[in-house]
């Protein structure tokens, strides 16, 4: 009986320990995700392309040239939706292209298309 009670004793504690060890891999893996997905823009239309966000105090990307992508990486794990402001750039002259909404905590692409006098643009889901 003390054999048998040994071994139980032995498989528990091998349990719990594997327990411990899969609960650490869990929380270090929460923090990676609360930061969020990574936002990209494209410029794939004929002008130059940026995307501002106002409930951020006007911060903007850098203007993407034509052609180009850019990957502003990530903007934190909020999963509020924000309003995005897509704006094209020709020569000096800059004109909004679209308003659309994006969730920190998702990410998302901006696509740019056309030519500035007929721009459209993909904005992310939410």
């Amino acid at each position: 009986m003390r054999i048998v009670n040994g071994v139980k004793r032995s498989a528990c504690a091998v349990l719990a320990v594997g327990a411990v060890a899969s609960g650490a891999a869990i929380a270090t893996a929460v923090p990676a995700s609360a930061a969020g997905a990574d936002f990209r823009v494209c410029s794939d239309g004929s002008y130059d392309s940026s995307v501002e966000f106002p409930a951020r105090g006007g911060l903007s990307t850098v203007i993407v040239p034509s052609g180009k992508c850019l990957n502003a990486g990530s903007f934190g794990g909020s999963g509020n939706v924000e309003q995005i402001n897509v704006f094209g750039h020709d020569g000096a002259a800059k004109f909004l292209v679209t308003t659309g909404n994006f969730r920190a905590s998702k990410g998302g692409n901006v696509i740019t298309y056309g030519t500035p006098q007929d721009a459209w643009a993909l904005t992310p889901s939410v």
